[in-house]
């Protein structure tokens, strides 16, 4: 199955089981975060609870996923 055609699969999903395979995905990769990553996202995890209105819509990351990986 191409990226694509998971991409595609995916906006059928609901969120919560998105969410549990991106965990899943995270599990497969065995040094995890850099102490440098895991400091972004907890940062922005902190701006994303301060201001939830600022996140993207899925279908606009969606779009943007598709675009970056049609380069």
């Amino acid at each position: 199955m191409s990226v694509t055609e998971v991409l595609h699969e995916l906006s059928h999903w609901k969120p919560q089981d998105r969410q549990e395979l991106v965990r899943k995905v995270m599990e497969l990769d065995e040094e995890g975060l850099t102490p440098e990553e895991l400091k972004l996202a907890e940062t922005r995890l902190e701006a994303h609870r301060k201001d939830p209105a600022s996140a993207l819509a899925p279908d606009e990351v969606l779009a943007r996923l598709r675009k970056l990986i049609a380069q």
